[in-house]
């Protein structure tokens, strides 16, 4: 049985980057927000409330963060989103956790 992997990487825009945050908050369900600071060896404690949505997306705007996930659910499945600023644009890169987790063996 072949399966395609379920992750997608793409470089965005900061004006596809706010789009993909107001998707989440309006359209999606919100499981967690975590955040990487730059002088930070791991990602902060989940967080799990539209504020924090607001204020990561916010900080991550103004580069205060280095990276940034989002897992929220979306027509059925479980998504984890990650942010990180390259030189070329920001990074994204999806993942459906839900077709990863039943993939694995």
């Amino acid at each position: 049985m072949t399966t395609t992997t379920p992750i997608k990487e793409v470089l965005l825009d900061e004006e596809t980057v706010g789009q993909l945050f107001f998707d989440v908050r309006h359209a999606a369900e919100l499981v967690a927000v975590i955040e990487k600071g730059p002088n930070e060896r791991r990602a902060r404690e989940p967080v799990t409330t539209l504020a924090a949505l607001d204020a990561a997306h916010a900080a991550f705007v103004r580069r205060e963060l280095v990276g940034v996930q989002l897992r929220y659910r979306f027509a059925g499945e479980e998504w984890w989103d990650t942010l990180t600023h390259t030189a070329s644009g920001i990074r994204l890169i999806r993942i459906s956790h839900s077709r990863a987790v039943a993939a694995e063996p």
